[in-house]
């Protein structure tokens, strides 16, 4: 039976090929519809026709994974701008504040008198991801 256009929930854990852990969802399972786009293809390519209780592991290779890395994420703000008392250390990251209040996550690759370069091109881009995916359950979508 295929799970396709119905709703499944998902533990699951990722991990890079040296076995360094990214995520772990094991302990707080996700759910999303088993639709083309609601996940990474091969997260729904995999679950599509899992059995409910079933373990999968899928590899991403680096090229799959994530948008390449763009230079348009790698953006200058002046330090006038930057909070006095912001903890600043080359190599670190750091939590980027929109003024709408979302946050986002990039590393401070320079830093000058007048300017901190922060990039923000996800740390995982350039890894192959890997992915060990339990199918919890699976329940019909709710009616629109």
């Amino acid at each position: 039976m295929s799970n396709e256009n119905r709703m499944v929930k998902v533990a699951y854990r990722g991990y890079f090929d040296d076995g360094a852990t990214f995520i772990d969802q094991r302990e707080q399972p996700i759910e999303f519809p088993c639709v083309e786009g609601w996940m990474p293809p091969a997260f729904i390519e995999t679950v599509r026709d899992m059995s409910v209780g079933e373990t999968r592991t899928v590899r991403v290779a680096a090229n799959e994974a994530y948008e390449e890395r763009t230079e348009e994420r790698v953006i200058s703000v002046e330090r006038s701008k930057i909070p006095a008392g912001t903890r600043l250390v080359v190599g670190e990251m750091a939590n980027l504040e929109q003024p709408d209040g979302q946050t986002f996550p990039a590393r401070l690759v320079e830093l000058t008198d007048e300017h901190a370069v922060f990039d923000m091109n996800h740390e995982a881009i350039c890894k192959s991801l890997n992915f060990e995916m339990t199918l919890l359950d699976v329940s019909d979508l709710p009616a629109r």
